[in-house]
């Protein structure tokens, strides 16, 4: 095979492709040798390409099921306890893989009891953290909404290693940190990202994408049906009116969607009469641990019940043709491969969307901070081919509108301040220096973008300089607003202090692809990026 040409779809560690199952298994990967002009003399970076064809075009929708695993306040030997194991018994008997997102607290109260046979069952399936204190006060999102963006992700490290660790030790392994509530922030998951872990749930709403990069983080949607099972599977008529919705839904998700989440449930809610978090911890509560009070069991529950209407789904849930089921391990292989270097026909393809939307914007390859990085980067060194450093958003500031003197700022200025920001700290300025008109990374965007396509800037008042008009933010950005809702956040909760880090954090929304689904000009891996090839 011809060395030195690079090629796209780059896997970066062959062992990860006997691990992905489904429908590309069959395929046999092909070795290439890519050097670039920062590949010192006689060394060649080994990878693996997946394909040398066309996008790879899917019939089928990934999928997954959770359930989350919280009850650590019921004695040890309330059945309660049993009920994760059984439910995953009984989708091991059916193949279907589970996910369990477990708080930390939970976890250890399972091992400090001796619940060997839960934790075996448990095993057999896919493990992620749920914060390791749950609802205990102050919660996470509590404590990141009064920090600073670096405060923050250092808080978020020294509180969630231990439920990381915890779960790794009890249960082999922790797939992904997952929200709990209201309790989601930027920084939590830029923290979990750098601990390789995927967070569970998004507030974006992307058309055909629910699974997205934020934070240069894979960001995985929830579960989004209008309908849900937890204490119906103890109500057969009741479980039967929702079970008959669940084949359409998948089958009109698939239509729309490559990856779609299942809630299985809580286990505590389908044998108790209260959520035990809201019992004890609702608008700020935090009382000491011998003053938890245990929720009650809805009198008359038959557990016997409620495993055999779970059952019921999980056969539906197998039978659907158009689904490939698997869990959050799975879909961050399936996913987890980033564009890591674009030829400069897809830094133009960037620039044009910029200047078509007046402001920041991403591609399918490249978010808006990695766009600006790149334009900058070629506006002073133009290449062929350029390695795409994850870039992240201001840690502060705000957007200022258009700048009337846009158009009198001087290019090199632009890119030269962008790309020196960048090298010394990975994040994008808040705001330029007066050397470069003193304007702020939006307005640099779209500066750049015209200047690459030789266009005139757009006219001042079509301008679209903020972080909202990147696609799908103004609604995500609402949803967010709505974590304060969360019946549990008492006063220590800051929305400002969640709001406004999410927003300058969009500079780096951009859709996951599935392997296979970048197309020609894209070289992908799933490693952070060394960044910087210096000029």
């Amino acid at each position: 095979m011809e060395t030195g040409k690079p090629r796209r779809n780059v896997r970066a560690n062959h062992r990860r492709m006997l691990r992905i199952r489904t429908w590309f298994a069959h395929q046999a990967p092909s070795v290439v040798y890519l050097c670039s002009a920062s590949t010192p003399p006689g060394v060649r970076t080994r990878l693996h390409t997946l394909s040398t064809h066309a996008k790879i075009r899917r019939t089928s929708m990934d999928a997954l099921i959770y359930f989350d695993t919280e009850d650590f306040f019921s004695p040890p030997e309330a059945p309660v306890h049993r009920l994760p194991g059984q439910l995953a018994e009984i989708m091991s008997r059916h193949g279907l893989p589970g996910c369990f997102h477990i708080h930390g607290e939970k976890a250890r109260f399972m091992e400090a009891h001796g619940q060997t046979d839960v934790i075996e069952a448990l095993r057999r399936h896919d493990v992620s953290l749920h914060y390791d204190r749950g609802s205990i006060h102050p919660t996470m999102a509590e404590e990141v909404s009064q920090l600073d963006w670096y405060q923050a992700v250092d808080r978020v490290l020294f509180r969630e290693l231990p439920g990381f660790q915890a779960l790794e030790r009890i249960f082999g392994r922790c797939s992904g940190l997952t929200q709990h509530g209201g309790t989601s922030a930027a920084p939590i998951v830029y923290a979990a990202g750098r601990l390789g872990k995927p967070f569970f749930y998004s507030p974006f709403r992307l058309p055909g994408h629910n699974i997205v990069w934020y934070c240069n983080n894979l960001l995985i949607g929830g579960y989004q049906a209008g309908f849900y099972f937890d204490p119906f599977y103890r109500d057969t008529p009741a479980f039967e009116e929702r079970l008959a919705q669940v084949d359409d839904y998948l089958a009109e998700r698939a239509r729309s969607f490559d990856f779609t989440a299942m809630f299985g449930c809580h286990p505590v809610n389908t044998v108790m009469e209260r959520f035990p978090d809201a019992m004890n911890f609702s608008g700020g509560a935090n009382p000491p641990p011998d003053h938890w009070e245990p929720p009650k069991m809805v009198e008359g529950v038959s557990i016997p019940l409620i495993l055999e209407n779970f059952e019921r789904l999980v056969v539906k849930l197998v039978a659907h043709p158009d689904v490939e089921w698997t869990d959050v391990a799975g879909l961050k292989n399936l996913y987890g491969h980033r564009p890591v270097r674009v030829s400069d026909a897809i830094v133009m393809k960037a620039a044009e969307a910029v200047a078509d939307n007046a402001g920041p914007t991403f591609t399918e390859d490249l978010s808006a901070a990695e766009t600006l990085f790149l334009l900058a980067r070629r506006a002073l060194h133009p290449a062929e081919w350029y390695d795409v450093p994850q870039v992240m958003g201001p840690t502060e500031g705000e957007p200022d509108g258009s700048p009337a003197c846009l158009g009198s700022v001087p290019v090199g200025a632009i890119a030269q301040e962008i790309i020196a920001a960048c090298h010394s700290s990975g994040y994008l300025p808040a705001r330029l220096s007066p050397a470069a008109g003193s304007i702020a990374p939006e307005a640099a965007l779209l500066a750049l973008a015209c200047h690459a396509l030789e266009r005139p800037l757009p006219s001042a008042e079509s301008r679209n300089l903020s972080p909202d008009a990147i696609p799908g933010v103004l609604e995500a950005t609402e949803n967010v607003r709505g974590y304060q809702k969360w019946r549990i956040h008492g006063p220590e909760y800051h929305q400002p202090g969640i709001v406004e880090p999410f927003v300058r954090q969009c500079w780096t929304l951009k859709p996951a692809l599935r392997d296979g689904g970048y197309g020609d000009g894209v070289e992908v891996g799933d490693y952070l990026n060394p960044m910087f090839e210096r000029p």
